[in-house]
């Protein structure tokens, strides 16, 4: 197989693919101390606002149907190079956007090239790797990439003392380019390329392809529910801790570094016990702690707790829940289809990032400056992740994953 680490450069390689992974996250996390003021300088109101959130993940949700399909034929490196600048001309138009029209019009372009990231890094990895160590390998890279949007918040939160609100997508350019010049240390890791893969019939095809396989679909409700239950925090976080709890702005990001630390701490578990015990195993715990944190968080909400250290329990459990589960699970959707790794990854990309979308989305509209809207959406976000589990759990026995093969 080919290997997308080079031993001379494996370091830089890591952070590289570390930088693609977490280019959603930072995108969304890093300016959301700042639309606050972003909503005063271009004269919007709250809801446009929120719309350069959701409309960001809209593009980041399109743009992984075609990098997949696309890349299959052509290569990873060249789609992810065309990406790449596609986010970095959508992050220049945020810079100089004059109204929030423009704003969310560049914020949709910078999402559909985004997507490239996330889609190639993890189809290179499963390139390169079997299932196992894959997941491995995804888990120990979500681990050091939550560290990013752990600091994002609080990195734009100090921007905010010196600069205005368009410093943070200067930021983002920065990294951008910075991430471009890692990718041309990564080797191409596709070695069979598909003919038919550019076709469009072909790039929607990838659908009936990946749903037509339960397993994937097991998989995909599994990790994508499991982070739209995060995402039910993050749409919502800034008006529970500043508006419901009364926190200072200025303390917001700290919070949120210590609701990723769960992430954190779910994704290093998860790199260390999958080679163990194997993918469906890490799972079964990342649904136990899921499900407990969200029956706490429901609690809370019906009690009117609204007290920041229980909150912020919680929700640290709830991510954890996300590191045990998220790597793990696109590595066992996109291992159900090894000819079409890039379709897989685009197909699980779109469907995560989408769910996630609308349930943060709906959870935003329903806001009534109480607990419940969240924690309804968390704990509905955990069903459906427990549905994925049971179709997974039907056609695989744990035991069967601990004698595959290491490499």
């Amino acid at each position: 197989m080919a290997q997308v680490l080079k031993p001379e450069s494996e370091f830089l390689q890591r952070i590289t693919l570390i930088g693609l992974v977490a280019m959603m996250a930072v995108s969304t996390d890093l300016y959301l101390p700042a639309i606050p003021q972003l909503i005063q300088s271009l004269g919007a109101d709250v809801g446009q606002g929120q719309l350069t959130l959701s409309i960001f993940l809209l593009g980041f949700a399109v743009g992984q149907l075609f990098y997949g399909g696309i890349s299959d034929r052509h290569g990873r490196k060249p789609v992810l190079y065309l990406g790449l600048v596609i986010y970095v001309a959508g992050t220049l138009g945020c810079i100089f956007a004059p109204d929030i029209d423009m704003l969310i019009g560049a914020r949709f372009v910078q999402g559909v090239g985004g997507a490239s990231a996330p889609v190639l890094a993890r189809a290179m990895v499963s390139d390169s790797y079997d299932r196992v160590n894959a997941a491995r390998i995804m888990a120990s890279i979500a681990g050091a990439m939550a560290l990013v949007p752990a600091i994002a918040p609080v990195f734009g939160s100090w921007l905010l003392y010196f600069f205005d609100w368009r410093a943070h997508f200067v930021l983002l350019l920065i990294l951008s380019l910075l991430t471009f010049a890692g990718v041309t240390r990564l080797q191409e890791s596709l070695v069979t390329r598909s003919p038919d893969a550019f076709r469009l019939s072909s790039i929607f095809s990838q659908f009936s392809l990946c749903l037509g396989n339960a397993n994937f679909v097991g998989f995909t409700l599994c990790g994508g529910a499991i982070y739209a239950a995060m995402f039910c925090y993050i749409s919502t976080s800034s008006f529970i801790i500043i508006g419901l709890l009364g926190l200072p702005a200025e303390y917001f990001g700290y919070t949120f570094m210590v609701v990723v630390f769960g992430y954190i701490a779910g994704a290093m578990a998860s790199s260390r016990l999958v080679g163990r015990l194997g993918v469906i195993r890490v799972l079964t715990l990342g649904q136990l702690v899921g499900l407990l944190a969200a029956s706490l968080f429901l609690m809370l909400a019906i009690f009117e707790v609204n007290q920041l250290i229980p909150i912020l329990i919680a929700f640290f459990m709830i991510f954890m829940a996300g590191g045990l589960s998220l790597a793990v699970s696109q590595m066992g959707a996109i291992a159900e289809l090894p000819k079409a790794a890039g379709k897989a990854s685009s197909v699980f990309g779109f469907m995560q990032i989408a769910f996630a979308s609308l349930v943060g989305f709906v959870v935003g509209q329903f806001y009534d400056e109480t607990l419940m809207p969240t924690a309804v959406g968390v704990m509905l976000a955990i069903a459906i992740s427990a549905t994925g589990y049971v179709i997974i759990r039907r056609a695989h026995d744990p035991d069967d994953e601990l004698k595959t093969p290491q490499i």
